[in-house]
């Protein structure tokens, strides 16, 4: 999708945008789903697990300072600017296999400007023309975000009350969701204090799914546990870096590579390609001794 194209799906959603006095803006899910990629449902869904079992999308809303009643309020009146962007930056980087290209397009392309100037752009809207109307009030400065140790703590005590409602039974992956968010506000507070870093670590099956598109399935003979022991197998000079990460829902060690290096993202893009193309990678694998335990040294007499 090409600026053009963005742009082109910005009019055709014009009349589902709305921007105030003030020059606050809002869409609708059906225009928000549409700069995303996505399906109207999958926003509705996440929006509505707010009061039950809160999604990914979900916490990370709710850590921007809105409430599970927000949330709710939005099927009707509209999505912030604010939660607009950070929806598209959910489809583009944290969703995993639900991630899309158009959400990583139009995030770099509102990148600069940012969503709320794109719509009052779209809508025609000027902070000049406002302010030659004397019956228009001052536009305020945009409300900032509570400080990171107050959104860090909101979460704690959000994750304290499901653990109580839920008996201490929290589901795997929620548990990983709540340890992720918590872990991307401390990543936000670093990157505010200190010079910023532009190392970027997935795992094999991430990065097929991310950055390749690819859909790498639970079972079958090109399962999620074969892609990463042939990338061990085959290309074992990409990284020897491990790293605890929720499979099958169970913390286990996986080797993480840095997908910023170049030589690095090659050698993973070559050795996924073949992994896909391979009729049988399983065998190819026996073959090379990636399943062979290691022997126990033999004991002396």
């Amino acid at each position: 999708m090409s600026q053009i194209e963005i742009a082109q799906v910005l009019e055709q959603i014009k009349e589902e945008i709305e921007v105030d006095a003030l020059g606050n803006a809002k869409a609708s899910i059906r225009a928000t789903a549409r700069l995303a990629g996505v399906s109207d449902m999958a926003i509705i869904k996440a929006l509505e697990s707010a009061n039950l079992e809160p999604s990914k999308l979900a916490l990370m809303l709710m850590g921007h300072r809105f409430s599970a009643a927000n949330l709710q309020e939005w099927r009707t009146n509209g999505i912030p600017d604010i939660a607009i962007g950070i929806i598209l930056d959910y489809y583009a980087h944290e969703a995993g296999r639900y991630c899309t290209k158009q959400a990583k397009l139009v995030c770099r392309a509102f990148s600069g400007a940012g969503v709320r100037a794109w719509i009052q752009d779209i809508k025609g809207w000027s902070k000049a023309t406002q302010q030659n109307n004397p019956t228009q009030p001052v536009q305020p400065p945009a409300p900032a975000l509570p400080p990171v140790e107050q959104r860090l703590h909101t979460l704690v005590q959000a994750m304290k009350t499901l653990t109580e409602l839920t008996g201490e039974r929290l589901n795997p992956y929620l548990e990983q969701q709540f340890k992720d968010f918590a872990a991307s506000l401390l990543a936000e507070h670093n990157r505010q204090v200190l010079q910023p870093s532009k190392e970027r670590w997935l795992g094999a099956v991430n990065f097929a799914e991310i950055e390749l598109g690819k859909t790498v399935p639970i079972k079958g003979s090109h399962y999620r546990g074969s892609l990463g022991k042939w990338v061990r197998t085959f290309y074992p000079q990409l990284s020897s870096r491990q790293e605890e990460r929720l499979v099958n829902g169970t913390q286990q060690p996986i080797y993480i590579y840095a997908c910023h290096e170049p030589i690095v993202a090659d050698g993973l893009t070559k050795a996924i390609e073949e992994f896909f193309a391979h009729p049988n990678p399983g065998a190819a694998l026996r073959q090379a001794g990636a399943f062979a335990s290691k022997k126990e040294p033999a004991l002396a007499k």
